[in-house]
């Protein structure tokens, strides 16, 4: 089968001689403009090659090539012009990462040997591709079937943890939701060193010796050394390292890292481990997130905000933030019942506060009880 090739260029006649020199050995397709190039890539790939004159109305050939590096990341781009200089040769390499820079004229024979050396390019990277992806769900599968032998218990929290990691990153729009859903499924996989009796206590929730602890503490470290030597999956061992980290600064490892220097994967880790631990004590959902609530300062306000939106089941797109009565909004719409201090509604939930409002409370708290904190929706920024 041969290779596709896409030519931009709005001089038909030039169109027409590269298309007649490539029929040969390439399947190729025109466009007259940039315009039509992107909507080539969409609707007609995947191309190995796309080649791009430089100037061109409406959209140039750098603005061209750099949608398409969005469009088609895989396609090797190469670029054509008669206008050759130094600062356009570095704008499209910089904008759209091209593969080839040529001028014209180009002969009809450096021209094919460039065509063919880019789709050589795209053929070594998708094989590598390939044998990565393959790789990597080898490695995946063998892990989670040494994790399902030796500890079935494990196996059962890992669902769990990836279910509800992959509705909170849904929730706050992660772009690679796959590594996310990935680590929490072996956020558990240093679990294999731990003694089956270290793990029983954890699991019913009895204290540890101070030596057991330290086993249990290693388990993250383990995981990454596991899995940092498999290909792609570095961020995912990193964040596993870290999944027992509190976003102020505590917990293990016990290093300097905290607040957003904390994995962001790690970050929601440590969110969902801690509510599964909460639930399967025997909290409720509500007592769990209470208890979450309290300690807030472990967590990243966000991830938190989402794992209260999942559990009141609001809206996609949405979190839960706790405010105090000034810190109150208009505008802002409320994720629960505003109540005093006898659990009487002064404000039901789903209410939109105005600034009359507002007023209304601020004056019931001088001469009342409005319970704090006020918890209110807020979109994903």
């Amino acid at each position: 089968m041969k290779s596709r090739v896409l030519l931009v260029d709005d001089d038909s006649n030039i169109l027409a001689a590269f298309k007649r020199n490539l029929r040969p050995y390439f399947e190729i397709v025109t466009a007259e403009d940039g315009v039509a190039g992107v909507a080539a890539l969409k609707d007609q790939g995947p191309f190995a090659v796309v080649v791009s004159d430089l100037r061109m109305p409406e959209m140039d050939g750098i603005q061209f090539l750099a949608a398409a590096r969005q469009v088609a990341p895989d396609t090797v781009r190469v670029m054509l012009t008669g206008y050759a200089d130094l600062q356009t040769a570095i704008d499209a390499v910089n904008k759209g990462s091209i593969f080839r820079f040529l001028s014209k004229p180009c002969s009809p024979e450096d021209f094919r040997r460039v065509v063919e050396a880019a789709v050589e390019q795209y053929r070594l990277v998708i094989a590598e591709r390939e044998l990565l992806d393959k790789t990597l769900r080898g490695s995946i599968k063998m892990l989670v079937d040494i994790l399902s032998m030796l500890n079935p218990v494990a196996v059962n929290q890992a669902s769990r943890l990836r279910n509800m990691a992959r509705r909170i990153g849904m929730r706050l729009q992660v772009k690679r939701l796959w590594e996310l859903e990935l680590a929490a499924m072996l956020s558990q996989i240093g679990y294999v060193t731990i003694p089956p009796n270290i793990l029983e206590k954890r699991a019913k929730g009895e204290p540890l010796t101070e030596k057991e602890e330290r086993v249990f503490l290693s388990c993250p470290q383990v995981g990454r050394d596991l899995l940092s030597n498999i290909p792609r999956l570095e961020g995912v061992a990193e964040a596993i390292a870290y999944q027992l980290k509190q976003y102020d600064g505590g917990g293990f490892p016990e290093d300097d890292r905290k607040g957003k220097a904390i994995p962001f994967i790690a970050r929601v880790l440590k969110v969902v481990l801690d509510y599964d631990a909460l639930v399967q004590a025997g909290k409720t959902v509500a007592e769990a997130v209470a208890i979450m609530r309290a300690r807030e300062a472990w967590y990243d306000p966000a991830v938190l905000g989402a794992l209260e939106a999942e559990s009141l089941a609001v809206g996609e797109g949405l979190i839960v933030r706790s405010v105090s009565l000034d810190e109150l909004l208009p505008g802002m719409v409320l994720a629960e019942n505003i109540t005093d201090g006898r659990d009487v509604i002064l404000v039901p939930k789903g209410y939109e506060i105005s600034e009359v409002l507002k007023t209304r409370l601020l004056n019931f708290a001088r001469f009342g009880t409005v319970s704090q904190p006020i918890k209110v929706l807020e979109k994903v920024s």
